[in-house]
Protein backbone atom coordinates (compact mmCIF):
# COMPACT_ATOMS: atom_id res chain seq x y z
CA UNK A 1 0.00 0.00 0.00
CA UNK A 2 1.15 3.63 -1.21
CA UNK A 3 2.49 5.88 1.44
CA UNK A 4 1.03 9.97 0.54
CA UNK A 5 3.34 12.53 2.03
CA UNK A 6 2.79 15.97 1.86
CA UNK A 7 5.41 18.23 3.06
CA UNK A 8 4.69 21.90 4.46
CA UNK A 9 7.05 24.13 3.79
CA UNK A 10 8.48 22.77 0.56
CA UNK A 11 9.79 25.52 -1.10
CA UNK A 12 12.28 26.17 2.16
CA UNK A 13 16.16 25.42 2.07
CA UNK A 14 14.84 22.18 4.31
CA UNK A 15 11.63 21.50 2.55
CA UNK A 16 13.23 21.37 -0.57
CA UNK A 17 15.84 18.67 0.70
CA UNK A 18 13.28 16.50 2.13
CA UNK A 19 11.49 16.83 -0.92
CA UNK A 20 14.34 15.71 -3.29
CA UNK A 21 14.66 12.77 -0.67
CA UNK A 22 11.57 11.51 -1.36
CA UNK A 23 11.52 11.71 -4.57
CA UNK A 24 14.95 10.00 -4.76
CA UNK A 25 13.24 7.17 -2.84
CA UNK A 26 10.50 6.95 -5.79
CA UNK A 27 8.10 8.37 -4.19
CA UNK A 28 6.06 11.76 -5.57
CA UNK A 29 5.13 13.71 -2.86
CA UNK A 30 2.16 16.11 -2.44
CA UNK A 31 3.72 19.63 -1.57
CA UNK A 32 1.99 22.67 0.15
CA UNK A 33 2.59 25.53 -0.70
CA UNK A 34 1.50 29.26 -1.17
CA UNK A 35 3.33 29.96 -4.53
CA UNK A 36 2.65 27.25 -7.14
CA UNK A 37 5.08 28.92 -9.86
CA UNK A 38 7.42 28.50 -7.09
CA UNK A 39 6.86 25.04 -6.83
CA UNK A 40 6.77 24.00 -10.22
CA UNK A 41 9.99 25.79 -10.60
CA UNK A 42 11.40 23.87 -8.45
CA UNK A 43 9.93 20.49 -8.55
CA UNK A 44 8.55 20.84 -12.16
CA UNK A 45 5.86 17.61 -12.20
CA UNK A 46 7.46 15.38 -10.17
CA UNK A 47 5.05 16.45 -7.21
CA UNK A 48 1.69 16.86 -6.90
CA UNK A 49 1.05 20.82 -5.86
CA UNK A 50 -1.38 22.19 -3.94
CA UNK A 51 -1.63 25.59 -2.70
CA UNK A 52 -2.71 26.65 0.51
CA UNK A 53 -1.72 28.78 3.50
CA UNK A 54 -1.20 27.68 7.16
CA UNK A 55 -2.89 30.76 8.60
CA UNK A 56 -6.22 30.00 6.66
CA UNK A 57 -7.55 26.63 7.91
CA UNK A 58 -9.80 25.94 4.99
CA UNK A 59 -7.43 25.85 2.26
CA UNK A 60 -5.08 23.11 4.01
CA UNK A 61 -7.85 20.15 3.85
CA UNK A 62 -7.56 19.40 0.03
CA UNK A 63 -3.93 18.83 0.70
CA UNK A 64 -3.81 16.89 3.75
CA UNK A 65 -6.66 14.64 2.65
CA UNK A 66 -5.57 11.11 2.22
CA UNK A 67 -2.12 11.72 3.18
CA UNK A 68 -0.30 9.19 5.57
CA UNK A 69 2.55 11.06 6.84
CA UNK A 70 2.75 15.13 7.43
CA UNK A 71 6.17 16.82 7.76
CA UNK A 72 6.01 20.50 8.50
CA UNK A 73 8.84 22.02 7.94
CA UNK A 74 7.16 26.04 7.98
CA UNK A 75 8.54 28.76 9.83
CA UNK A 76 9.27 32.53 9.53
CA UNK A 77 12.12 34.82 9.59
CA UNK A 78 9.54 38.23 10.23
CA UNK A 79 9.06 39.47 13.55
CA UNK A 80 5.99 41.28 13.14
CA UNK A 81 3.29 41.31 10.51
CA UNK A 82 1.20 38.65 8.56
CA UNK A 83 3.70 36.32 8.70
CA UNK A 84 4.86 36.98 12.49
CA UNK A 85 5.65 33.70 14.20
CA UNK A 86 2.40 33.71 16.18
CA UNK A 87 0.34 33.27 13.13
CA UNK A 88 2.97 30.74 11.44
CA UNK A 89 4.79 28.70 13.75
CA UNK A 90 1.73 28.83 16.44
CA UNK A 91 -1.41 29.22 14.51
CA UNK A 92 -0.41 28.11 11.42
CA UNK A 93 1.55 24.86 13.23
CA UNK A 94 -1.98 24.43 14.74
CA UNK A 95 -4.25 24.34 11.81
CA UNK A 96 -1.76 21.88 10.25
CA UNK A 97 -2.72 19.75 13.06
CA UNK A 98 -6.22 20.35 13.29
CA UNK A 99 -6.54 19.92 9.27
CA UNK A 100 -4.47 16.88 9.84
CA UNK A 101 -6.86 15.04 12.81
CA UNK A 102 -9.74 15.58 10.26
CA UNK A 103 -8.13 13.84 8.02
CA UNK A 104 -6.93 10.74 9.85
CA UNK A 105 -2.92 11.47 8.92
CA UNK A 106 -0.98 8.46 10.76
CA UNK A 107 1.82 10.48 11.59
CA UNK A 108 2.71 14.51 11.97
CA UNK A 109 6.44 15.37 11.93
CA UNK A 110 7.31 18.77 13.00
CA UNK A 111 10.63 20.93 12.86
CA UNK A 112 10.94 22.75 15.81
CA UNK A 113 14.13 24.33 17.08
CA UNK A 114 16.55 23.53 20.08
CA UNK A 115 16.24 26.36 22.76
CA UNK A 116 12.46 26.74 22.78
CA UNK A 117 12.07 26.32 26.29
CA UNK A 118 14.65 29.27 27.13
CA UNK A 119 12.59 31.81 27.08
CA UNK A 120 15.75 34.24 27.20
CA UNK A 121 16.94 33.17 24.39
CA UNK A 122 18.00 36.12 22.37
CA UNK A 123 15.84 34.73 19.38
CA UNK A 124 13.04 35.34 21.36
CA UNK A 125 13.69 38.97 20.57
CA UNK A 126 12.40 39.36 17.34
CA UNK A 127 8.42 38.24 17.33
CA UNK A 128 9.13 35.91 20.32
CA UNK A 129 9.99 33.09 17.57
CA UNK A 130 11.01 30.68 20.21
CA UNK A 131 8.23 31.17 22.25
CA UNK A 132 5.56 30.85 20.01
CA UNK A 133 7.29 27.55 18.20
CA UNK A 134 6.71 25.81 21.44
CA UNK A 135 3.23 26.47 22.03
CA UNK A 136 3.04 25.28 18.35
CA UNK A 137 4.83 21.84 19.72
CA UNK A 138 2.24 22.15 22.74
CA UNK A 139 -0.47 21.78 20.08
CA UNK A 140 1.07 18.73 18.84
CA UNK A 141 1.85 16.88 22.14
CA UNK A 142 -1.99 17.48 22.95
CA UNK A 143 -3.26 16.31 19.85
CA UNK A 144 -4.08 12.68 20.10
CA UNK A 145 -1.74 11.95 16.96
CA UNK A 146 1.32 9.94 16.51
CA UNK A 147 4.32 12.40 15.99
CA UNK A 148 7.90 13.57 16.63
CA UNK A 149 8.91 16.39 17.08
CA UNK A 150 12.24 17.55 15.92
CA UNK A 151 14.68 20.61 17.52
CA UNK A 152 17.44 20.78 15.58
CA UNK A 153 20.75 22.98 16.28
CA UNK A 154 21.66 25.96 14.39
CA UNK A 155 20.68 24.87 10.71
CA UNK A 156 24.12 25.18 8.15
CA UNK A 157 23.75 24.74 4.47
CA UNK A 158 26.29 22.44 3.93
CA UNK A 159 25.65 18.75 2.29
CA UNK A 160 27.77 17.13 4.81
CA UNK A 161 25.54 14.19 5.90
CA UNK A 162 28.04 11.84 7.65
CA UNK A 163 28.68 13.12 10.92
CA UNK A 164 27.54 11.16 13.65
CA UNK A 165 24.47 12.73 15.03
CA UNK A 166 23.75 13.42 18.98
CA UNK A 167 20.45 13.02 20.04
CA UNK A 168 19.16 14.49 23.46
CA UNK A 169 16.31 15.45 25.40
CA UNK A 170 15.26 17.92 27.67
CA UNK A 171 16.11 20.85 25.59
CA UNK A 172 20.24 21.00 27.02
CA UNK A 173 22.62 20.67 24.23
CA UNK A 174 23.57 23.32 21.86
CA UNK A 175 24.99 22.88 18.26
CA UNK A 176 24.74 22.85 14.75
CA UNK A 177 23.33 20.82 12.20
CA UNK A 178 23.25 20.29 8.23
CA UNK A 179 19.96 20.63 6.70
CA UNK A 180 20.83 17.21 4.75
CA UNK A 181 20.98 15.34 8.57
CA UNK A 182 18.14 17.43 9.76
CA UNK A 183 15.87 16.20 6.52
CA UNK A 184 17.67 12.56 6.93
CA UNK A 185 16.35 12.59 10.61
CA UNK A 186 12.36 13.62 9.19
CA UNK A 187 12.03 10.43 7.20
CA UNK A 188 13.35 8.44 10.04
CA UNK A 189 10.71 9.76 12.29
CA UNK A 190 8.32 9.07 9.06
CA UNK A 191 9.24 5.60 8.76
CA UNK A 192 9.12 4.49 12.26
CA UNK A 193 6.91 1.23 12.22
CA UNK A 194 5.30 2.20 15.66
CA UNK A 195 3.17 4.77 16.95
CA UNK A 196 5.24 7.53 18.48
CA UNK A 197 4.75 10.38 20.69
CA UNK A 198 8.15 12.05 21.04
CA UNK A 199 10.28 15.51 21.21
CA UNK A 200 13.99 15.28 21.13
CA UNK A 201 16.45 17.44 19.93
CA UNK A 202 19.90 16.66 17.47
CA UNK A 203 23.48 18.33 16.48
CA UNK A 204 26.07 16.60 14.93
CA UNK A 205 28.99 15.82 15.89
CA UNK A 206 32.46 15.99 15.11
CA UNK A 207 32.86 12.51 14.25
CA UNK A 208 31.97 10.64 11.37
CA UNK A 209 30.39 7.31 10.98
CA UNK A 210 26.99 5.59 9.97
CA UNK A 211 23.78 5.63 12.20
CA UNK A 212 20.46 3.59 11.71
CA UNK A 213 17.15 4.91 11.64
CA UNK A 214 16.33 3.10 14.73
CA UNK A 215 19.61 4.39 16.77
CA UNK A 216 17.68 7.47 16.82
CA UNK A 217 15.04 6.05 19.22
CA UNK A 218 16.65 3.66 21.13
CA UNK A 219 18.33 5.63 23.97
CA UNK A 220 15.36 8.87 23.40
CA UNK A 221 12.14 8.44 26.12
CA UNK A 222 8.78 9.42 24.61
CA UNK A 223 6.52 11.72 25.52
CA UNK A 224 3.96 11.00 28.31
CA UNK A 225 0.60 11.38 26.54
CA UNK A 226 -2.23 13.09 27.91
CA UNK A 227 -4.85 10.99 29.35
CA UNK A 228 -7.34 11.77 26.36
CA UNK A 229 -5.33 10.18 23.79
CA UNK A 230 -7.62 7.27 22.33
CA UNK A 231 -5.07 6.29 19.71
Amino acid sequence: MDKYYLVAGATGKTGRIIVQMLLDRGVKPRVLVRDQDSAQNLFGDQVDVYVGDVRDPESLLPAVKGVDTLISAIGTRTPVGKNCPKRVDYEGTTNLIQAAKESGVRRFILVSSISVTHANHPMNCFGRILDWKLKGEDALRESGLSYAIIRPGGLVDSEDGEKLLIFDQGDKILGTISRTALAETCLCAADYPQNIHITFEVVQSEEYGVQGCGEIFTELDMDRIPSTYSG
